[in-house]
């Protein structure tokens, strides 16, 4: 039995439609069973530690996916101590972006990634971590609006190569380590195919580029009337990635699914309509160049 926590995220939601695809015993942890999943689904509530024993009774491998949040640690604690408890062999933990983890990581997400993965380790159970680099469904979120609404790609980033991932890649590397029986203990780091950067994606978009200061990112964020952890979570990561952090790719997303890495082009053209200037004055504040491959 295969237990998926965070089956209701972006990543967890295409591990459950995998394992359901292939017809293997799962089933998804959730806060409100209610909810529409390929899995059934079973009450588990990170901030009632008691609901865990039951939704893992008969687990033999967990994916574990908590939520971001200024509790994450907390949360990654009740059900690493639950999963011990109910005799969980295997832990495949989606952490943060390998070069940020550590106990001076620059978000205290990154930090309590880091702890998660050390409270793993001592646990005694099997273990396999996946450190994906920045996702290009943040994209859609974080530029998207921008360039539909003006016409201009405004980012904090520069022109730092980012060895950004589809969540869907991801996901199939955490479909691949829970049912390999042989996965050893080890960590994979998901990217792209290679290090990509903004400059460069405004280019394929055929908009122009603004670089913005991280401070007034953090100002925007504010304004739009978003958490303090929130803002202060995006600011820190924008330097860190401004800063040519995690810019190197790798090919651990071939290793484990037998298959390349989805390339930016490829996302940024599925997406096109979120990435098209929506007004007359958004276009004209564009530019139009001929698409070429970043």
């Amino acid at each position: 039995m295969i237990a998926v926590l965070g089956a209701t995220g972006r990543v967890g939601r295409h591990v459950a439609a995998e394992l359901a695809g292939r017809g293997i015993e799962a089933r998804a942890l959730v806060r409100r069973p209610d909810v529409g999943l390929p899995l059934p689904a079973v009450h588990a509530d990170l901030e009632a530690p008691a609901t865990l024993s039951a939704a893992l009774e008969g687990v033999e491998r967990m994916l574990l996916l908590a939520p971001h949040g200024p509790n994450q640690e907390q949360h990654e604690a009740a059900i690493i101590d639950a999963a011990v408890a109910a005799g969980v062999r295997r832990v495949v933990k989606i952490s943060g972006s390998a070069p940020s983890l550590g106990p001076n990581g620059p978000t205290p997400t990154a930090v309590a990634h880091w702890r998660g993965e050390q409270r793993i380790e001592r646990s005694g159970m099997q273990f396999i971590f996946l450190r994906p680099s920045f996702y290009m469904q943040n994209l859609l979120e974080t530029v998207a609006p921008t360039v539909a609404a003006t016409g201009v790609l405004a980012s904090p980033f520069g022109r730092a190569p980012i060895a950004m991932v589809d969540v869907r890649d991801v996901a199939a590397c955490a479909a691949a380590v829970l049912l390999d029986d042989e996965a050893g203990e080890r960590a994979w780091q998901p990217t792209g195919p290679r290090p990509v950067n903004f400059e460069r994606i405004a280019d394929y978009l055929g908009v122009r580029h603004l670089k913005v200061p991280v401070k007034l990112t953090a100002r925007v964020m504010r304004r739009r009337g978003l958490p303090a952890f929130e803002v202060e979570h995006a600011a820190r990561m924008a330097a860190y990635f401004a800063a040519g952090s995690d810019g190197v790719a790798t090919n651990d997303v071939e290793r484990l699914t037998g298959r390349p890495p989805r390339p930016v082009e490829a996302f940024l053209d599925e997406q096109a309509d979120a990435f098209r200037p929506a007004s007359r004055l958004a276009r004209i504040l564009s530019h139009t160049t001929t698409k070429e491959h970043i």
